[in-house]
């Protein structure tokens, strides 16, 4: 990776964040509406789509953290030690589950026989014969569905966290590491007005 300091993402990795969100998003809808609430036809509808779009989320996502290892990436702003342990377990946290549901979700996709093509006639292979015994498949449910609920509480905190710091901060931090707008020398405009200082007030009663 290139030692090149930098104020934003690179455009690839900024494309992949936001495409790997909305996908996640529809991702773990889908599977709530799967899993719950629905009749059992369109349920049947929607596990497939399900299964495929698990198979695309973990492509994006190891293409995401090959380029996160090669590409620069902007330097962390807040300088508090413990905050910066809390970030990097929690991507770290957010990235295993990423990968770990697609794959839990693909050992229950062949036990239960279903058909693991994917487009144009692409298949995914099986990597396993399904034993008789199906312990194996039972704990690739209970890992996939707990897992799940984890990844939803977690990008919810993520998600809080960055309006958190754009809040707090008043520097367009989102927009200035992950946005899609120019930037004015390295930095872009605020989304939120700075807090007015003493000296402003003092000069507005005047």
């Amino acid at each position: 990776m290139s030692g090149q300091a930098v104020e934003r993402y690179p455009l690839v990795l900024r494309v992949l964040h936001w495409l790997l969100a909305l996908l996640l998003v529809s991702q773990l809808a889908l599977g709530f509406a799967a899993e719950h609430g629905t009749p059992r036809e369109l349920s049947d509808a929607l596990l497939p789509v399900h299964f495929r779009l698990g198979v695309l989320i973990l492509c994006l996502m190891l293409l995401r953290l090959g380029l996160r290892l090669w590409l620069p990436i902007p330097g962390h702003d807040d300088g508090s030690p413990w905050r910066r342990r809390v970030r990097t377990w929690a991507h770290g946290l957010l990235y295993v589950l990423v990968l770990v549901l697609p794959v839990s979700g693909h050992v229950i996709w062949v036990w239960m026989g279903a058909d693991r093509v994917l487009f144009a006639g692409v298949e995914v292979p099986a990597l396993f014969v399904p034993p008789a015994d199906e312990t194996g498949r039972a704990v690739a449910w209970y890992v996939h569905v707990y897992a799940a609920w984890l990844l939803s509480a977690l990008v919810g905190l993520h998600a809080a966290a960055a309006v958190f710091h754009q809040v707090r901060h008043r520097e367009g931090f989102i927009v200035r590491r992950m946005g899609f707008g120019s930037m004015a020398d390295g930095r872009h405009a605020p989304l939120f007005p700075a807090a007015p200082t003493g000296r402003d007030q003092r000069r507005n009663q005047k």
